[in-house]
This record gives structure tokens, sequence and C-alpha cells, in this order.
């Protein structure tokens, strides 16, 4: 984990390109560490499934996606980037849609 701001405690994780990520351990972690998490935010590039999840091909991890589908990001690849609020729902990784960037 790389610290971003040391005064607030606030750090970047920056998971191995071949694992999947889960936000239950990244809790555990952190707690284990000594320290809270208020929120989390994340941004996960892949593919859509047909049911509009988003599969990381890398990991085969896929996350629910929460929110306007027309806050995904489209790269002239025809990958799809969504970004937002990370929860998990269950045994599922959920992201929550953020507004676009301008």
């Amino acid at each position: 984990m790389e610290v971003t701001d040391i005064k607030t405690g606030r750090f970047v994780f920056r998971p191995r390109p071949d694992k999947a990520v889960s936000l239950g351990a990244l809790r555990k972690a952190v707690t284990k560490a000594g320290y809270e998490i208020e929120s989390t935010a994340i941004e996960v590039a892949g593919t859509l499934t047909p049911d509009g999840r988003l599969r990381v091909p890398e990991t085969g991890q896929v996350f629910r996606l929460e929110g306007g589908k027309d806050r995904l990001r489209v790269g002239s690849d025809g990958q799809v980037t969504a970004a937002g609020a990370w929860k998990t729902v269950g045994k599922e990784e959920v992201i929550q849609l953020a507004e676009p960037r301008s």
C-alpha cells in the first residue's frame, strides 16, 4: 500500500494484476495493522458480461455494477473502465458507479 497523505492516513492499494481483489481481505489487513477504513473507491478495467457485470480478463474476477451504465468509460479497444465506491454485498464485490470525470 502506498501512503498518499500521512496527515489523513490516506493510502492507495494497487493489487497485483494477476490476483483477484477482496474488500473483506483488505479490511482485515488494514484493521490488523491498527487502522480503520472510512471509505473505499476502486477503478477496474475489463469487459462487460451478458448480464452487465464487469469481468477482469487477467483474473476472471467479476464485479457487479450499480448505477447508470452511462457512467462507464469505453476505450477505443473496447475495454470498459468502471470507477466508484467499492463495497461487498453478500459474496459479491460491487462498484457503485461514480459520475465520470470531465
